[in-house]
């Protein structure tokens, strides 16, 4: 038994209670996932385990080389073709479940979105935080609470599209025959024994034939649930100003039955055709996950779909990023001649001319309140140019876009030379 098995055996006995469904999420990059310790313990299991060091060298340097990961997989041979093949079909079938009740539920999602320039340093950044809730009709719409003009606008509709839904490429029954699946072993990670799988699509997809995207990678599954888990891959196929960072997700077990994402995070270079590379750093958490209003399908109403390049999704950041300090952007690849808006976030704060909007007699008669939030585009004069309710009750959102269509705004400029600007304005209404 190696050094690395046996501490961890250790540990478990230690430490023993009943055992929770979920992971412990990692905090910083380099934490694993493992249940912390009375200090005291620590202390007195790392001697005890320093005394065997001695035994074990040899055995744990050829592990080392062997598996550079320090995560010992087992087991790869234990299972039959049959086995496997149940496995797969189970885990997948589970997969088509969750996306079924993932459409009932409401959540509130933070993504932040960095670019890095030299050095590590922040010179773009994209922050969102939303409630993704019910209307009184059951469907599912974006409810933004938190949204600064973005000073990175990488971000494009394959982006937020993941973002709102949780992994669009997922693993489902009616994807099976598209992936190869290769069983590669078992692994423990906190108190979870799983399955681990590496997977791909048969065939890479042409991106100019179809815009669906497939999933390569690795996945864990439960041996309990025998449902994911964990997945770390990235999205294909790329394009040459479109590219997919490789992004790790932890999913947590909601109302004791599915495994829901909580915490995404990667840290990545993109590297497009031109040459050009830009590092992105993501980390989105999802939490609050409630259910609905009953069946629904799922409208993602994503505010201003700013879209210049593709960037990568970012790694996990606790710390805020030094603001003091601007360095110089990253260099970012090639985008096509379509002009494309920046984007601008909440943009109430930026107005010229922000008229109030009327309360209307239609809304008196319920006396309905609330906060409308309209999507608008604003040319390069400062003018609205369309304006659409994305979010709010029914009965206010015409006036509120109404008046959205008269408001002004400073022009936008890159580099200045005057641009588009997309982003929502906020209207709250007080019952009358």
């Amino acid at each position: 038994e190696t050094i690395a098995g046996l501490y961890h055996r250790v540990v478990i006995i230690a430490t023993k209670q009943t055992p929770p469904r979920r992971f412990r999420i990692p905090i910083n990059r380099g934490l694993k996932m493992r249940r912390l310790m009375n200090p005291l313990k620590l202390v007195c299991l790392v001697m005890f385990v320093y005394g065997l060091i001695a035994l074990q060298s040899n055995a744990l340097a050829q592990q080392t080389a062997a598996n550079p990961s320090n995560q010992p997989l087992s087991g790869a041979n234990t299972l039959s073709p049959a086995q496997i093949d149940k496995i797969i079909v189970s885990f997948t079938a589970k997969e088509t479940q969750f996306r079924r009740a993932l459409n009932s539920y409401a959540f509130k999602r933070d993504a932040l979105i960095q670019v890095l320039g030299m050095g590590g340093q922040v010179a773009g950044e994209y922050h969102r935080v939303s409630d993704f809730t019910f209307d009184d009709q059951g469907t599912r719409y974006e409810k933004i609470n938190f949204f600064p003009m973005a000073t990175f606008g990488g971000v494009t509709a394959e982006d937020l599209e993941d973002l709102g839904g949780v992994n669009p490429f997922a693993l489902e029954a009616a994807k099976l025959p598209q992936y190869n699946f290769k069983f590669v072993g078992k692994e423990k990670i906190d108190e979870l024994d799983l399955y681990v799988f590496d997977v791909a699509p048969k065939m890479t997809p042409d991106p100019k034939k179809t815009k669906e995207r497939f999933f390569i990678g690795r996945i864990w599954v439960d041996d309990q649930d025998l449902q994911i888990v964990k997945s770390k891959g990235k999205a294909v196929p790329e394009t040459k100003t479109n590219k997919f960072p490789v992004v790790e997700t932890y999913r947590e077990q909601i109302d004791g039955k599915y495994w829901f994402p909580t915490y995404v995070y990667a840290d990545d270079d993109l590297v497009y055709d031109s040459g050009q590379d830009m590092r992105i750093r993501m980390r989105v958490k999802y939490s609050n996950y409630v259910v609905g209003h009953g069946k629904v399908t799922i409208t993602e109403i994503d505010a201003p779909r700013s879209e210049t390049i593709k960037p990568e999704t970012p790694k996990l950041q606790t710390q805020k990023p030094d603001s003091q300090t601007k360095p110089a952007p990253a260099a970012q690849p090639e985008t096509t001649n379509e002009t494309r808006p920046v984007e601008g976030g909440i943009l109430n704060g930026r107005a010229i001319e922000l008229p109030r909007p009327a309360y209307p007699d239609e809304a008196k008669k319920e006396h309905a309140s609330g906060q409308v939030q309209v999507k608008v585009l604003i040319d390069e004069t400062g003018k609205v140019i369309s304006a659409e309710a994305v979010f709010g009750p029914e009965s206010l959102r015409k006036a509120a876009v109404e008046a959205a269509r008269r408001a002004r705004f400073s022009p936008a400029r890159v580099d200045g030379v005057p641009a588009k600007l997309s982003g929502i304005i906020t209207y709250d209404f007080v019952a009358q």
